[in-house]
This record gives C-alpha cells, sequence and structure tokens, in this order.
C-alpha cells in the first residue's frame, strides 16, 4: 500500500508516495534536504549569486558522487570476501579430504 510522505525544500513542498513505509522515506528525504542544505551553506555569504536548479543539480552531482564512492567499496568489500571465502573454502576442503 502506497503512503504519502512531504518533503520542503526552498520553501515549497514536494508530496510524494512510497512502497517503502513511511519512516525509510522521511530519511531520504530528511537527507536529501540535509544535501540541498549543505551545498547552499557553501554559498552563503559569498558574492556570488546561485539560482535553485544550480544547487538543486550540484546537490544531485554530490549524492551521486557518494553512491558512486559506496558502490566501489562495497565491490572491494564484495572481492576480498570472495577472494578469502575461496581461499577457507579451500584449507577445509584440504582438511576433510
Amino acid at each position: 500500500m502506497d503512503q504519502t510522505v512531504t518533503l520542503q525544500i526552498f520553501g515549497r513542498k514536494f508530496t510524494f508516495q512510497t512502497e517503502s513505509g513511511v519512516p525509510d522515506a522521511k530519511k531520504v528525504a530528511t537527507l536529501f534536504e540535509d544535501a540541498v542544505r549543505k551545498v547552499q551553506s557553501q554559498f552563503a555569504g559569498k558574492a556570488v549569486n546561485v539560482d535553485r536548479e544550480t544547487i538543486l543539480v550540484l546537490t544531485g552531482l554530490n549524492i551521486a558522487s557518494e553512491q558512486f564512492k559506496l558502490e566501489e567499496h562495497y565491490r572491494q568489500v564484495f572481492n576480498r570476501m570472495t577472494e578469502k571465502s575461496a581461499v577457507v573454502l579451500n584449507e577445509l576442503e584440504k582438511a576433510i579430504s
């Protein structure tokens, strides 16, 4: 059953439906709102005028970069575990042979 979650960006409310459950969706929405605020804070007090669209694009790029890093880390951990599991399996096979 789909449930509704609302987040607020730049004073504008966005409502969406979620299948993952409201608590998870609210956590995701909060992470996104925090990421937007982080990008905004990087330009606070500076002489540059950055529009909302640019802030959202930079936020998306930051999130994508973090996702890329996490996926790469996951791949490395998975590969190390696979290698170590093969060594352990080999040793077990030797021990029972």
